[in-house]
């Protein structure tokens, strides 16, 4: 994420911008899914910057474990490969100060060619400084990576770790790439002029294989790939001081094509019958053709499969982070569609029970109710009750009496209700009621002082200055000062209320024709409020 990820995420980015995903409620669905580019991530692009903080935090003990990886790998091959020589360089460097020009010349000619001795002899030092640092670096960038998850101040900077972790490959394969390249080649001595792919896989590549611990998106893992490929197989091997390396492989075949032929007393041993023809060749062919093709090229062949392993898996571990980071989106999203719906029946429940009871009791059963869980709430009360069905079954629990200071009660009743009601059916004077009580609850809403005790029959109960109510009222004066009721005595609210129901009620016909007409009586005292029973 070093070049094509900066290029792709800062300088393309309005170019790649395609959609605006969102998961909320309205959008969330199995079947849609955001788009994507092939390794270059979701076609929204804030939807990737949102993967990518949560990979850097999904891959934590991963990425720290690949650093662990890459610093063993590291300092048990490449760097413990240099530094028994260590002291053998300095001293070399300092003897070679000491000579005169002829000697220095001499010197050189009678090193081997491609090493770094014969082209900087008075830099040894430099030479074997250079692994030390690339250790050096290994274990900085652990140290900022565990430092960049455990303090607060990078928390919203986390993702510079996908910025940082490839840096470190790139720096390491460049360096890398120079130390292979004047490597003193001593593996020419056990394995043939092709030793040098074998010394690619198992010391200066061992490294990466840290790469399949670490989750790094698809992109960086290309990238990184690609790099390698063109240090380690391209620009090393075809301009190492000593000689192109893929000659090498061409002339270790001729070699061992010529230098493999059956001897003669094989050959009297066939035609004694004492011994088979070699498999696959007649006695005559005097070549292992097949054998030595496969024994040259076959180092070459398992370090092009590495390089396919790492990026199939780094597609395939992409892929599934992407599907881990949506899934999670959408469980997200369908528990905070989830939690509004709970919240939303909450608060219908609360205003249900405020409108059945005074402020005080409604009070102490939300508050009672409130420990319980949401689940055992809705079990008791049920989902149902909202729409008034099961309102008989909501337990009250204890009786809460109160005192209330000079409180108004005002009852009305329908003037020959009784005689109307024996002459018309029951439906007709239940609608009838039901458009009367309608209006004067619209009267009671009104005005913040007033509280619908009940209705029995055709009597409809007021009460006016109740001490839960009256909080309630000061606390909307306040905020509301307009309001009715704000600035008036329980008394004169109710007197009020009782003169506006008696108008309402001569606006309609009772179902017998004849116009309506109520009663309204007044009273101002003490009373005592409280809910007896534990049933509605």
């Amino acid at each position: 994420m070093v070049f094509l990820d900066v290029l792709v995420n800062y300088g393309c980015r309005r170019w790649l911008h395609k959609e605006d995903y969102s998961f909320d409620e309205g959008e969330v669905s199995s079947s849609s899914k955001p788009s994507q580019y092939p390794l270059l991530g979701f076609k929204d692009r804030h939807l990737e910057d949102d993967y990518l903080e949560y990979l850097v935090v999904a891959s934590r003990a991963r990425i720290i474990l690949g650093y662990v990886t890459v610093i063993l790998l590291y300092g048990l091959g490449p760097f413990l490969l240099y530094w028994p020589y260590y002291k053998e360089s300095i001293w070399l460097q300092d003897l070679y100060r000491t000579w005169s020009d002829e000697q220095k010349e001499d010197f050189k000619e009678g090193r081997r060619e491609g090493t770094f001795v014969k082209y900087f002899p008075n830099s040894t030092r430099v030479f074997l400084v250079i692994p030390c640092l690339l250790l050096l670096m290994f274990i900085l960038g652990l140290v900022a990576v565990v430092c960049m998850y455990q303090m607060k101040r990078f928390e919203k900077h986390r993702t510079w770790i996908f910025y940082i972790t490839p840096a470190i490959y790139l720096l390491y394969m460049a360096f890398a790439g120079f130390l292979f390249a004047y490597d003193p080649k001593v593996y020419n001595n056990f394995f043939g002029p092709v030793s040098w792919v074998l010394e690619l896989i198992f010391v200066w590549a061992s490294p990466l294989a840290s790469l399949f611990f670490i989750s790094l998106p698809a992109l960086v893992m290309f990238e990184l790939m690609i790099v390698f490929v063109l240090v380690f197989l391209v620009i090393v091997p075809l301009c190492n001081p000593a000689e192109n390396l893929w000659n090498l492989v061409g002339e270790a075949r001729d070699s061992c094509l010529i230098q493999e032929s059956v001897p003669e007393y094989v050959y009297a041993a066939v035609e004694a019958g004492l011994l088979s023809p070699p498999p696959d060749a007649p006695p005559d062919a005097g070549k292992y053709e097949e054998m030595d093709i496969f024994r040259i090229v076959s180092p070459i062949i398992l370090l092009c499969v590495l390089v396919v392993c790492v990026l199939v898996v780094s597609v395939i571990v992409d892929i599934t982070n992407r599907q881990s980071f949506i899934s999670k989106k959408i469980i997200d999203a369908l528990t905070k569609q989830r939690e509004k719906t709970l919240l939303q029946q909450k608060k219908e429940h609360e205003n249900l029970i405020h409108s059945i009871f005074p402020p005080m009791v409604a009070k102490d059963l939300i508050r009672r109710q409130s420990s319980k869980s949401l689940s055992k709430v809705n079990s008791e009360i049920g989902s149902e009750s909202f729409g008034h069905k099961n309102l008989g079954h909501i337990s009250i629990g204890r009786s809460v009496a109160q005192m209330h200071q000079e409180v108004t009660i005002l009852f009305t009743d329908i003037v020959g209700f009784t005689a109307m009601s024996q002459t018309v059916a029951p439906q007709q004077v239940m609608e009838f009621l039901h458009e009367l009580f309608v209006r004067f609850d619209e009267l009671v809403g009104r005005d913040s002082l007033l509280w619908k005790v009940e209705t029995i029959g055709d009597a409809f109960m007021v009460a006016s200055g109740l001490e839960g109510v009256r909080t309630k009222s000061r606390e909307l004066a306040i905020s509301d000062p307009s309001s009715i009721g704000s600035s008036l005595c329980p008394a004169t609210a109710a007197a009020l209320f009782g003169k506006s129901a008696l108008a309402e009620a001569r606006t309609l016909t009772m179902p017998n024709s004849m116009q309506c007409q109520i009663r309204a009586g007044v009273h101002t005292g003490d009373v005592c409020s409280g809910v007896v029973g534990t049933r509605m």
